[in-house]
């Protein structure tokens, strides 16, 4: 019994471990509806492009996250979407993006 349940242990341990390894990661891409990213985002690193792909991509998401930075006082903005996007047009399409996310 006590061997049974050893097995049983280390099986559900060994597939949680394996779980855990995928290297397979979903890559955002930005949507053609979307204003062209401008040169201040292609300029700068990689992850910061990325995190405008992601907010052009999940802007419920960002909109629910007050700001942080209190850029609210110097900037207008009202959540962490006002740092990336500053226009939104019909059916949530990015027509002008705010600089302020790369900083």
């Amino acid at each position: 019994m006590k061997r049974l349940v050893l097995l049983l242990m280390m099986g559900m341990f060994s597939l949680g471990v394996a779980s855990g390894c995928s290297s397979s990661q979903a890559e955002e891409t930005l949507d053609a509806k979307h204003s062209s990213m401008p040169d201040y985002v292609l300029n700068s690193s990689p992850i910061v492009q990325e995190t405008y792909v992601m907010a052009a991509n999940h802007q419920d998401v960002l909109a629910s996250v007050p700001c942080y930075c209190n850029c609210y006082e110097s900037a207008g903005h009202t959540s962490n979407l006002s740092c990336f996007i500053k226009e939104v047009g019909p059916d949530n399409v990015v027509t002008e993006w705010d600089p302020h996310g790369i900083a």
